[in-house]
């Protein structure tokens, strides 16, 4: 993955934080896609949060090390593994 890549959420996709859990849910789309729900822990939600297509992978690393003290190539790691089943599940969309 190019880490300098920037990413958006797709606009049919939710996001809802109920009792302290957050969750990804599709808006549209055809009756299997709406029994998709995903459940989000807390640097998911944070990734989820900051995938806005203004900045890079490389400015959410520096976000995701500073906000929960881990050291940057664990949050490279499970940064990547988290964007890319985003792409696999078709909620986000790379920006140009």
């Amino acid at each position: 993955m190019n880490l300098e890549g920037k990413f958006r959420k797709k606009e049919s996709i939710a996001s809802r934080t109920i009792a302290g859990e957050s969750f990804l849910v599709p808006v549209c789309g055809q009756p299997a896609d709406m029994q998709k729900i995903f459940v989000l822990n807390n640097l998911a939600a944070f990734i989820w949060e900051h995938l806005d297509g203004e900045h890079t992978v490389v400015d959410l690393l520096g976000a995701i090390v500073e906000q929960f003290a881990v050291d940057r190539e664990q949050a490279r790691l499970d940064t990547v593994e988290f964007i890319g089943q985003l792409l696999e599940q078709n909620l986000l969309e790379g920006v140009a």
